[in-house]
């Protein structure tokens, strides 16, 4: 039951931020039009590579403070505070975001992986989601072991795909599958699933206390 919410958590993190229109996102949608909806698959892999890249990173600088309740406790608090404003201005800002569309030409035509990489380590909000709510989720999955890193990883990386796979079979069959007010309604779901989430947390931080 505990990895089960693990996997939910990692799914609904990773799902929430793969909808926020961003540099990968545009860059996917240019090079699905330009080529076919593959292009979409390659470069999610290449947003992956970096997310692996960086758990590695954050397991060994941090790994001799994961038992540290001290600090455990004050990313837990910095993560659970990020996830309820980052809920809080998704539901704010909801109304005016829209289907994300691109008519701009990107120059990485070939090398989609490369680019994946590229488009996700630019993106404004990438490592300060992974300095905060990336680092604060690991940690907290790390208290069921090695196995509760992997279903959250899982899950998030699960999200990215199913997201990424769907806008871009969407986006070459030239439909609209979504109408802006069922995409933010489904925004407004994932945002209150964020603040709840963020919640949780700063009620788990008494066990850690």
């Amino acid at each position: 039951m505990e990895l089960l919410f693990v996997l939910l958590t990692g799914f609904t993190l990773g799902i929430s931020g793969a909808m926020i229109p961003g540099p990968l996102t545009l860059y996917a949608i240019s090079e699905v039009l330009k080529t076919s909806k593959s292009a979409g698959v390659k470069i999610i892999i290449g947003h992956i590579i970096v997310e692996g890249i960086l758990a590695v990173v954050i397991l060994q600088g941090f790994q001799r403070f994961i038992t540290n309740s001290v600090f455990l406790l004050w990313v837990s608090g910095i993560g659970a505070v990020a996830l309820m404003i980052m809920g809080c201005l998704l539901l704010l800002y909801a109304r005016a975001m829209t289907i994300p569309s691109s008519q701009a030409q990107h120059s990485f035509s070939h090398g989609l992986i490369f680019g994946g990489i590229f488009f996700s380590a630019i993106s404004p909000g990438f490592l300060i989601w992974w300095a905060t709510i990336g680092l604060s989720s690991i940690m907290k999955s790390l208290l069921l072991g090695f196995s509760g890193l992997v279903v959250i990883m899982f899950g998030h990386w699960l999200a990215d795909i199913l997201w990424y796979g769907f806008l871009s079979y969407a986006v070459e069959r030239g439909k609209m599958y979504l109408s802006d007010r069922s995409y933010q309604n489904i925004i407004r779901f994932f945002a209150c699933m964020l603040i709840l989430l963020g919640v949780f947390f700063s009620i788990s931080n008494r066990a850690i206390r």
